[in-house]
């Protein structure tokens, strides 16, 4: 009991006496080949994230890491990985391995054929994950939600190759395979194959117009397969050095091998950007969405997005509004087409060179399938510092809130965590 009051005493030190700017943060990748170990010691209140009957743990993680980091004027790497041993304390049988890894690449040529690649690999047993090929700092995870603690693998590979023919005028494509399996018998496994062909072309310094159109083909476990069209196109006036307006139309089409469940999305909207300092930066955009199902009502709605970002030396921080409708598909629920608004923040400080702070908050309103209504909204913060070159000590604490209006899906979780990590 000594151990959890501890923690708890720690939290409470930090939410009281900390200022109110707390988000995780980390310290600048330094380029060249760095190896490190780490030891994060966490304590949560909820590790199932059930509504009653709360199972609370102390969960140790150790293990090792590497990171890599090289840039020059043609070409770019950055790869991190590590593998973590993961204890629950005396529930032995919740023990496992969690991995988590990162690549990005870019090679430019002579030619002008450009090369990227992007990777993401985690093993995991979160019940909650973060949305495909974003961050923590992010703050965004998927909608569904594991209904039970078990151990699932995400590998997502995505490779581009472009030819640039202008400043800006490039064409080309992407391809993306998406993997998920899961230990769990409530879950199912899936694959995500999706290739996009791009077209970017500016008429002069002020027009440009850009084409996309993709096609996805799922796969599931259980569920029908699925295969999907998206056709886009974009027109941009860039009216000053520092602003620039948009039109979009989009059209998405999903069918499905079943009887029915089909549907086409027609989405318009129109935004801007802005640049008020070269560390400032604002967009927003807002339009009308509308969904037509082969069976069943339609439905349609507003759709927007807004969002702010600045970077300075000392302190950066990101808000962004987004609204209308999303699609949860290849996840441990798979709940499909939804209605939504969210908004997140963060805000990162430097107090000095080697010690940083912050918070990020998240809020989230869903209306998914079958009536179905949530309520999501967190808030964490961070305290970490580099007393030596070799050596990061992190603390964090976090609440998560879920409200639904069905029965067995709503949950509260509270955790706090310390991480030390010595790096050469």
């Amino acid at each position: 009991m000594k151990k959890r009051s501890d923690i708890i005493a720690v939290a409470i030190f930090l939410l009281l006496y900390l200022p109110a700017s707390i988000h995780a943060a980390g310290i600048p990748a330094e380029p060249g080949l760095h190896f490190y170990v780490f030891s994060q010691e966490q304590y949560n209140d909820n590790i199932n994230l059930t509504p009653t009957n709360k199972k609370a743990s102390f969960i140790t993680t150790v293990g090792p890491g590497l990171k890599y980091n090289k840039t020059g004027a043609k070409s770019s790497v950055d790869l991190e990985y590590s593998v973590g041993f993961v204890n629950y304390g005396k529930d032995y049988g919740d023990n496992n391995i969690s991995q988590n890894g990162t690549l990005n690449v870019k090679y430019l040529t002579k030619e002008h054929i450009n090369f990227y690649l992007k990777e993401s690999f985690i093993q995991s047993d979160e019940p909650r994950e973060l949305e495909a090929l974003s961050s923590a700092a992010d703050n965004k995870y998927v909608l569904s939600i594991s209904p039970e603690r078990s151990v699932y693998w995400r590998n997502i590979i995505e490779p581009t190759i472009e030819y640039q023919f202008g400043p800006e005028n490039r064409v080309g494509f992407t391809y993306r395979n998406n993997t998920y399996s899961t230990t769990s018998s409530l879950s199912e496994n899936s694959q995500e194959n999706y290739i996009k062909l791009f077209f970017d072309y500016w008429l002069n310094k002020r027009n440009g117009i850009h084409l996309d159109y993709g096609n996805t083909i799922g796969t599931f476990q259980i569920s029908p397969g699925m295969n999907a069209q998206k056709l886009n196109a974009r027109y941009t006036n860039r009216f000053n050095q520092r602003s620039s307006i948009f039109g979009e139309f989009a059209l998405l089409r999903r069918h499905f091998d079943a009887s029915s469940g089909d549907y086409d999305i027609y989405e318009s909207y129109a935004g801007t950007t802005h640049a008020f300092t070269p560390t400032l930066n604002a967009s927003a955009q807002v339009g009308y969405f509308m969904k037509n199902p082969t069976s069943g009502s339609r439905i349609d709605g507003l759709s927007y997005k807004a969002g702010i970002t600045k970077t300075d030396v000392l302190t950066t921080y990101t808000l962004s509004l987004q609204g209308g409708y999303t699609e949860d598909f290849f996840t441990s629920q798979n709940l499909g087409f939804s209605k939504y608004d969210r908004f997140t923040g963060s805000v990162v400080h430097f107090l000095e060179k080697r010690m940083s702070i912050g918070l990020s908050v998240a809020l989230e309103q869903a209306e998914l399938n079958q009536g179905r209504k949530e309520l999501i909204w967190g808030v964490e913060g961070t305290l970490s510092h580099r007393p030596l070159k070799w050596l990061t000590m992190a603390l964090v604490c976090s609440h998560k809130t879920r409200d639904s209006n069905v029965e067995g899906y709503g949950f509260d979780e509270n955790r706090g965590m310390v991480k030390i990590t010595v790096s050469y």
